[in-house]
């Protein structure tokens, strides 16, 4: 498959060439020679809005210049950014910016709207296959963790990590009778005994309360935090996701992002979680929590 990022590099400056001109997914597709299926499945798990959402914003975001710099006729923007009927312009405007084109161009100087500006594609990092992009931030209450603990090394290869996972989640889970979240997998790594590079990864499952941890297992208690999360968006089993996948996502964590963000790690521990009613064969979503705090 072409490189994740070139192709929505591609269709992003694609759209900026193109906004006043009708754009469809299939256009999208035939530009960046990836298939309409993945194209929409990259940038919807990416952004959180189809391609041709994002497209539609540009358009009507672009189109505030018309609106308020020049005398055209609103049926003439409308045409002019590829709408078919002037009202189909409107409708959409009002829609996305919740007031139509005559109220902006008749009262400018009191609102206020929020726009849709061009994605920075230097955010997006690419990687075998897989794709990141800008974090978001969540407040997580206190939860418990129960799991298998392993010691490893930090830097123990590409599959140390994957193969305990896929050992707990298939084998051993089955054993916590308390768990709250059936498809979900958290992968809980802790550095906070860090020496000569060893790390503690614990395969583990969010259970409702530490009163019955089975053999073998341990149960930990994680408290409130505020976190970024990134989101990792492979197209691949989750089973198939391996230490360099992870590896490049906290180099994008750390090094163009945290250390630069004005927080700091809050904790010496992170997580990993995995929804696994939402993956496929030929498709994951992994989220890595990292606790931070104001510096």
């Amino acid at each position: 498959m072409k490189d994740l990022k070139e192709a929505i590099v591609s269709a992003i400056a694609y759209i900026e060439q193109n906004l006043y001109n009708k754009i469809s997914l299939d256009d999208l597709s035939e530009h960046t020679g990836v298939s309409k299926y993945y194209l929409h499945r990259i940038f919807k798990s990416l952004t959180g809005e189809s391609i041709i959402e994002y497209t539609q914003g540009r358009k009507l975001t672009s189109s505030i210049n018309e609106l308020l710099n020049t005398d055209m006729r609103i049926i003439d923007i409308a045409l002019n950014y590829g709408f078919d009927y002037e009202q189909s312009y409107i409708r959409a405007f009002k829609k996305f910016f919740g007031h139509t084109p005559l109220k902006l161009r008749s009262d400018n100087m009191s609102l206020s709207l929020i726009i849709k500006e061009k994605i920075n594609t230097k955010d997006i990092l690419s990687v075998e296959n897989s794709i990141t992009y800008n974090p978001q931030f969540v407040f997580k209450q206190k939860f418990n963790l129960i799991g298998t603990k392993h010691k490893i090394l930090s830097k123990s290869g590409d599959k140390t990590a994957n193969a305990f996972g896929r050992e707990f989640f298939y084998k051993q889970r089955s054993k916590i009778t308390n768990i709250t979240k059936e498809n979900v997998y958290f992968g809980y790594t802790d550095w906070s005994e860090d020496q000569n590079g060893i790390i503690y990864y614990m395969p583990s499952a969010e259970v409702s309360s530490l009163e019955s941890i089975p053999e073998g297992m341990v149960g930990i208690s994680i408290p409130a935090h505020k976190y970024v999360v990134f989101k990792f968006v492979g197209f691949f089993s989750p089973d198939n996701i391996n230490g360099r996948h992870v590896g490049r996502l906290l180099v994008q964590m750390y090094s163009r992002w945290i250390f630069k963000s004005g927080y700091k790690f809050a904790d010496t521990f992170r997580f990993e979680y995995i929804d696994n009613s939402m993956s496929k064969d030929n498709y994951c979503e992994l989220y890595v929590y990292q606790p931070i705090e104001d510096i």
